[in-house]
């Protein structure tokens, strides 16, 4: 890679920081932690059910973290636990006081997210979003060959 890529690559990695940090402090006003606001925009979706292994694996979090994070809303009430059909994970119920709960909290954010967006065209959306994808997906392809090639004794 050119150096004048190198540079347009850094301040994407820096932007990418940035979005992170926004985020995390978004969050840290409303009490909770990033990781805690993925979830609820995961259960938000009031069409699906997910179990604890659903979320793990939606979101790629440690199955102990999901745990905490589900367990500290069903303290509050704000969710339900019912045995599934596999009997071995429990459905995530929302609850309509979790429904509240999640609307209270994730509505700012989007409201937020709709307004930045607002500046941008259709098109300037969409390219941005297909780009993301597909650098995503390059990325992915290529981080998987790397751990390919890392030999073992660098592994713990």
């Amino acid at each position: 890679m050119d150096k004048e890529s190198q540079k347009v690559v850094s301040s994407l990695k820096e932007t990418f920081h940035k979005l992170d940090s926004l985020y995390d402090v978004y969050a840290k006003s409303v009490g909770l932690n990033f990781i805690t606001i993925l979830v609820l925009q995961l259960l938000d979706d009031s069409l699906q059910v997910y179990t604890q292994k659903d979320v793990c694996e939606k979101l790629d979090l440690p199955k102990q973290l999901v745990n905490s994070i589900i367990k500290s809303l069903w303290e509050q009430g704000y969710v339900q636990l019912k045995e599934a059909k596999d009997r071995r994970n429990k459905d995530i119920i929302v609850t309509d006081k979790g429904r509240v709960y999640i609307l209270n909290i994730l509505k700012p954010l989007t409201d937020a997210e709709s307004a930045a967006w607002e500046g941008f065209g259709a098109g300037e959306i969409l390219q941005c979003a297909n780009t993301m994808e597909k650098y995503a997906r390059a990325f992915e392809h290529v981080l998987q060959e790397t751990q390919k090639a890392i030999p073992a004794a660098l592994i713990r």
